[in-house]
């Protein structure tokens, strides 16, 4: 039972507490492309699920060996971006193999889903925060849930915002950015954060 809570504890966390996108900001370069095609928030947030949660499986005993090093600060990331390379080639001969006509359409947001900073982000924050294998898990789908729900609702808002009268100078990417402002600094208020003074 104390596994179970711990692994909803963790997603919920990473899901809603310390969203990747409302908290760190990591992930949305990608995120913007993905607003455009609703269909590509789907197959990106599962493809972001698997590579976290196998990321997480394979970097959790392996960063046991980089914590005793006077110089992990520099390579957990290089392990954890190692590891990242390990799973994409595992996700993509998968997908090559045993699923080929499903690869025209996930091979592109594969790379993207592998290679982003979401994804280390995730990795180096449960590795800070010396979370056990249950917790790395679900924290790394949480952040994934996460990053399509911060991603549905930016794109939401962004629609929304098509019928208002923005300014010309602020149409485009600078509204978007104050949009997830505005949002970022609502998350922080209801979880209790406190801004640094």
């Amino acid at each position: 039972m104390t596994y179970v809570f711990q692994f909803f504890t963790a997603m919920l966390t990473a899901l809603f507490v310390e969203n990747i996108i409302f908290t760190r900001a990591l992930g949305t370069s990608w995120m913007f492309y993905l607003i455009k095609s609703p269909k590509e928030i789907i197959k990106s947030t599962v493809l972001l699920m698997v590579v976290t949660t196998l990321s997480g499986l394979i970097g959790y005993p392996l960063r046991g060996f980089v914590y005793n090093s006077e110089h992990r600060h520099l390579l957990l990331p290089l392990l954890y971006i190692a590891v990242m390379a390990v799973v994409y080639l595992a996700v993509y001969f998968f997908i090559q193999k045993v699923l080929p006509k499903k690869y025209e359409h996930w091979g592109l947001n594969l790379s993207v889903a592998v290679f982003n900073c979401a994804t280390l982000g995730s990795l180096l924050v449960s590795s800070a925060e010396r979370l056990d294998l249950i917790s790395t898990i679900g924290y790394g789908i949480g952040m994934s849930l996460g990053f399509g729900f911060a991603t549905v609702m930016l794109g939401y808002g962004l629609t929304r915002l098509e019928f208002c009268k923005v300014p010309k100078i602020f149409k485009g990417v600078p509204i978007a950015l104050i949009y997830l402002g505005l949002l970022s600094l609502a998350f922080y208020g209801l979880v209790g954060h406190q801004l640094p003074t």
